[in-house]
């Protein structure tokens, strides 16, 4: 049994992994991350095995909360198909867990039995580019509000059901923050444009601009409902630390995944008559990898025991995300070095680790920020 892990998440883990083995070949995630494909066929017989309800109370449908399964389940997807992991979290957590924990009672009813099921994909739309020549701002008209302006790498917003946006609203009176509200947007609505931006890795799971031209929303479409106007920043705070935990669970299972493949190929690949694994250098860095997976791993899972039980974990995720993140990165680095040649060529999946390890400073925890909570930790 793991450590730290009750019987039932053991079940989850050798689930999900029996799963992987059967579904998730490498062949196959080759041809999905060669073509950029979305992955819709994997994601609705995950759908099928229960395990998007996991955030969501049995009342709507769900398993009840357990948001360390969830992680579990992002993790060791993310250690073979990281674009995957994403999509996935994107139903469970960007979903099911934000809107049991932030939506309103109308907005739970209306989204979380589709969360349960998995038939709810939520994409995340904050970051804007720095120059935007129109700014991004809703304008209350009515019973109704006018959204106009755009954002920028917006993970899966061509493939989602639901747009999570972050916006300013000129009625609210006192807001000196950028943004002051959160809206649930159908991207189906007139006027919501979304147009795909290639990038270097994570295929599967595409970066978006979406344009909003006078989309037309009611009060109901306010996440959190009217109370939450002006809140916009406090509801970022928490909507930030459910995509840093979604995210550090990626990265484990990234790092995961990029040390069980470089290791394999320590074991095989011999030079002056023995395995290269053998060297001791080669064997030195392994241990460094080893360490910081494992780590990142305890952090993660404490994480979750915090978010299980409703306890404030701001300050964890943000030190488990960082962890994480590096040790995502610095075992595909190392991978690629132990590799050598043979890493540099698209043959071999460690150039796909690589690109996808970088896209994680894209959504991960800054140094500034982990030595922010440090030193408030130490009184500094």
């Amino acid at each position: 049994m793991d450590f730290g892990l009750s019987r039932e998440n053991v079940m989850i883990k050798d689930a999900i992994r029996d799963w992987l083995a059967k579904e998730c070949t490498r062949e196959l995630i080759a041809q999905l991350d060669e073509s950029d494909e979305f992955p819709v066929k994997l994601l609705r017989k995950l759908a099928k095995l229960g395990f998007c309800g996991m955030t969501i109370p049995e009342e709507q449908g769900g398993e009840g909360r357990n948001i360390l399964a969830t992680c579990i389940v992002v993790e060791q997807i993310a250690n073979l198909y990281p674009a995957l992991a994403r999509s996935f979290a994107g139903k469970a957590i960007l979903g099911g867990a934000l809107i049991d924990g932030l939506g309103s009672d109308q907005q739970k009813e209306k989204y979380l039995s589709k969360c349960a099921k998995g038939k709810l994909l939520v994409a995340l739309a904050h970051t804007q580019k720095p120059r935007a020549e129109k700014p991004f701002s809703a304008h209350e008209d009515g019973v109704n509000y006018v959204l106009n302006g755009e954002k920028h790498f917006v993970t899966n917003a061509d493939q989602a059901q639901l747009l999570l946006v972050s916006t300013g609203v000129d009625a609210c009176e006192n807001q000196t923050n950028e943004f002051s509200a959160w809206f649930l947007v159908d991207p189906n609505l007139d006027g919501v444009l979304v147009h795909p931006v290639e990038k270097v890795g994570y295929k599967g799971a595409r970066y978006c601009t979406v344009n909003f031209d006078n989309v037309l929303l009611n009060r109901s479409d306010l996440f959190g409902g009217e109370a939450s106007v002006g809140k916009g920043a406090e509801y970022w705070d928490r909507i930030m630390d459910f995509l840093m935990l979604a995210v550090a669970a990626e990265a484990v299972g990234m790092a995961q995944g990029a040390f069980d493949y470089t290791l394999k190929h320590a074991r095989q690949r011999v030079q002056f008559g023995k395995a290269i694994g053998k060297f001791a250098a080669i064997r030195s860095r392994f241990a460094e990898m080893a360490c910081a997976i494992d780590a990142a791993r305890l952090m993660l899972y404490r994480t979750c025991w915090l978010a299980d039980r409703n306890k404030p974990f701001h300050r964890e995720v943000s030190l488990t995300n960082f962890s994480a993140c590096e040790a995502a990165h610095r075992c595909a680095m190392e991978g690629l070095q132990i590799y050598g040649g043979y890493g540099y060529t698209m043959e071999y999946d460690i150039q796909r680790y690589v690109r996808d390890s970088v896209g994680l400073a894209m959504t991960g925890t800054s140094q500034s920020t982990v030595s922010a909570w440090i030193g408030i930790g130490l009184g500094l």
